[in-house]
Parts: structure tokens; C-alpha cells; sequence
């Protein structure tokens, strides 16, 4: 059954991709990549021992950003390649120190991934979160190339529909060694067929860097919003932005002082961000322009851990409405009462990390009222701002265990939660 699945796969991958180059080649993500994405006019490689990372987007990479650097530190010697999927992830990798090149990740038909092994002929493929790309893993595997995925987890929509394909996962992932973020996520790797699970812990706790009082005074500054009080709505899903500019408007009537930014997960929500700003009657500006009105919309990328510092109430979305919510640390690492929905599912481990110190709210009415309260009586809440953040100090250390298990030859030295 494997085999047949594997068989359609591939043909397929070879009819679709060039029609596929066709429709996306003006697509943000794509455009000027295309050659790259399938092995042609490739870069000169870097020399020495190679490690190739794959993280697809943004968030994988600022996840890994922290681990490659530390790599570079301990082993100067070797060079890191690093791939990505979209235009913003590509973004964030330029400012890695450490990065010796960076490239958009291939396309997976069987011909281009074994070009692209060839080319690089790493160490160690990297894979950080969940990438199953079966031609990618069954190259490496034929190369002999040590694979290895790191911060392992599998969300409960990509663990349903992988186990539909568990022959494929099964035989792909059979000589791939997991690193997984918690217990649960290394159950769902071995029901899928992965036989070398070990838990180290998340490096999302080590990439949630620790918060600097100077960046978040000139951040303030920045954003023109002198002395008012400031709430803060970060990566806003679709289908809860009226319910959280909804939240706004009620606040702003009660505390008219308040500045409020609104933080879009995807920047093509942005038009309609300021559709409904402009019903709700809110006064607003893009972030790239100047002034400072009530509600601030963000169009920029790479600010959003500063922005939470610069806020005295932060609310993290994706969790109103039912997407499995957001990185609830990087406002927790500034100290920031925090604010999330009723759906986080996705990040539970977050949410065990700092248990009892955020606040859950339901709907608008409950966003609103908690956002004011915060912004009123913030001595109310400073002693549960005050323990999320310690919490996720002593949650930190997973860099170190996952740089052993890379630069090792199989095991890591030590398991985690420790025994």
C-alpha cells in the first residue's frame, strides 16, 4: 500500500509541477524563486560539514534561531544552511548570526530533492517542527543523510490526517530521529511509524528571549502614544478581528485615554482590518505611517515581541474562535497580564508552562472588560504578570540538550523532563 501511494505521489508531483510554477510564480512566497525551488542555478555551496535546517515559515524559524546561533558558537567550523517556505520566513532567517546560506525550500518531486542532497551533501537534515515531505526523507534516506526533527509536535488536524496515510508515514519516517517538544507529541510520532522518539523539551521557551526595559522605552517612543495606557491584540485570527475591534471600541468608551494595537496573524487580513475599523467607528493608522491614533493596525514584520513590551495588557489571539490559539510567552516574557480565548489546543504546552497565570476571556464582552480592568488597576495583576514570567524562566534550557543530540552521534545525553 506504501508503495502505491508513494508511486501516485510521485507521479503526480512530476504532472502538477510544472503548472504549479505557472500559477504561483507571482505569488509572494514564490516570486524569484522558482529556479531555486527546483535545483536549477543553485549558489556555490558552503564549504565544510553541512547542516541543512528547514523551517517552513516565520515562526519555525524563530524557533531555531536561538539553536543555530548556540550551534555556530560551539562548532564555528561547520556550515548551516537554512530553508524556508514564504517570503516572511526568508525574511527572519537573514538576521541569524550564524547562517551561512539561505534558501527557499524545493520543491518535493523525487528528482529535485536528490539534486538538491547532492548539492549540499549535509551532515544532518534538520527539520524543525513537523515538514513531512516524503521524496525529501526517502532521498536523504537513500543518501545516507542523518535526518533529525527537532521541537517536534504534530497538531491534532496534521496528526488526523496524517495517520489516513499511516503505510506512507510509517516507511518514511522509519530511519528519522524525533526530538519531540512533550510526552504527547512523541505518541503521536510513534503511532505514525517513527521508531527513534525522544522528548527534549521546546525551544520555544529558549527562543522567547528574555525582554529588555530599554527596547520596550523606545518601542513606547516609537509608537507616539506618550503616557496613555496600552493594550495590545497580537496575531488576530481570521474570524475574530470584529470581535476583538469590538472589544476595543467598548474599551475606548470607558477609558478614552487607552492606545490600542492590532497585531493581523496574516498581513492579506489587513484591508479588512481597516474595513472594520472603519465601521466600528475607530480612529486608526497603519504602523508604517506616522501619527498616533486610538488603534494602531501593524503592516510590518518582525515587531511583534517588542510591541507586546511596550503594552501594559496583552491579549494573544488565533483562540477566540476555533484555531488553536498563539505563542502566549512572548507577552508572558515582558511581564504583560495576558489575555488568550477558550482555544488553545495547539499551544497547551504553553499553557501548562505558566498554568494559573493568564486569563482566559470568551467573547468581546469579556475581552473588553478584562483589557480595562488591567489598564485601571494594573497592581491587581502584577503578581500573576510577575509569576508567568518566572515560570517560563524555569521552563528554559532546551537549547543545550537539543545541540547534544545534533552534534552526537544518535542519543542525546540526557532525556527530558529528566527521570
Amino acid at each position: 500500500m506504501a508503495a502505491l501511494i508513494l508511486c501516485l505521489y510521485n507521479i503526480l508531483a512530476n504532472l502538477l509541477l510544472w503548472p504549479l510554477c505557472l500559477l504561483v510564480h507571482k505569488h509572494p512566497n514564490f516570486k524569484g524563486t522558482l529556479r531555486l525551488r527546483l535545483s536549477l542555478g543553485l549558489p556555490p555551496r558552503p564549504q565544510g560539514e553541512l547542516f541543512w535546517f528547514h523551517s517552513a515559515s516565520l515562526g519555525e524559524v524563530k524557533a531555531v534561531a536561538g539553536l543555530i546561533t548556540a550551534l555556530k558558537a560551539r562548532r564555528p567550523d561547520i556550515a548551516i544552511v537554512l530553508s524556508t517556505m514564504t517570503a516572511t520566513g526568508t525574511q527572519a532567517a537573514r538576521s541569524i548570526a550564524g547562517v551561512n546560506l539561505i534558501l527557499p525550500f524545493p520543491f518535493d518531486a523525487a528528482w529535485v530533492m536528490r539534486r538538491y542532497l547532492r548539492y549540499l551533501a549535509p551532515r544532518s537534515l534538520v527539520i524543525v517542527e513537523t515538514e513531512i515531505w516524503p521524496n525529501l526523507l526517502r532521498q536523504a534516506q537513500k543518501a545516507g543523510v542523518r535526518t533529525l526533527f527537532i521541537n517536534a509536535r504534530l497538531s491534532r488536524k496534521a496528526f488526523r490526517r496524517y495517520r489516513r496515510i499511516k503505510p506512507v508515514t510509517r516507511r518514511v519516517l522509519r530511519n528519522a530521529e524525533v526530538l519531540a517538544i512533550a510526552p504527547e507529541e512523541e505518541s503521536r510520532f510513534r503511532i505514525l511509524g517513527a521508531q527513534r522518539v525522544q522528548v527534549l523539551g521546546n525551544l520555544k521557551f529558549d527562543a522567547t528571549r528574555a525582554s529588555d526595559p530599554g527596547t520596550a522605552h523606545a518601542v513606547r517612543a516609537s509608537l507616539g502614544c506618550g503616557d496613555r495606557p496600552v493594550f495590545i491584540a497580537g496575531s488576530v485570527g481570521e474570524g475574530e478581528e470584529a470581535m476583538v475591534l469590538e472589544a476595543i471600541r467598548s474599551a475606548q468608551e470607558r477609558l478614552p485615554a487607552m492606545f490600542s494595537i492590532i497585531a493581523p496573524r496574516h498581513a492579506e487580513r489587513i484591508p479588512l482590518l481597516i474595513d472594520l475599523a472603519k465601521t466600528a467607528g475607530l480612529a486608526w493608522r497603519l504602523r508604517s505611517q506616522p501619527g498616533a491614533e486610538g488603534l494602531l493596525i501593524i503592516d510590518t514584520v518582525g515587531e511583534l515581541f517588542n510591541l507586546y513590551g511596550a503594552a501594559q495588557a496583552a491579549f494573544v489571539g488565533g483562540s477566540l474562535v476555533d484555531l488553536g490559539g498563539q505563542n502566549i510567552l512572548e507577552p508572558i516574557a515582558w511581564g504583560v497580564p495576558t489575555l488568550h480565548g477558550p482555544y488553545m489546543h495547539e499551544f497547551l504546552w504553553a499553557l501548562d508552562a505558566v498554568k494559573g497565570h493568564t486569563i482566559t476571556v470568551r467573547d468581546a464582552a469579556e475581552l473588553s472588560r478584562a483589557m480595562v480592568d488591567i489598564l485601571m488597576h494594573p497592581e491587581r495583576y502584577a503578581a500573576m504578570a510577575r509569576g508567568g514570567r518566572e515560570k517560563l524562566a524555569m521552563a528554559r534550557g532546551a537549547t543545550e540538550r537539543y545541540i547534544d543530540a545534533l552534534l552526537g552521534p544518535g542519543k542525546p545525553k540526557q532525556s527530558w523532563p529528566p527521570a
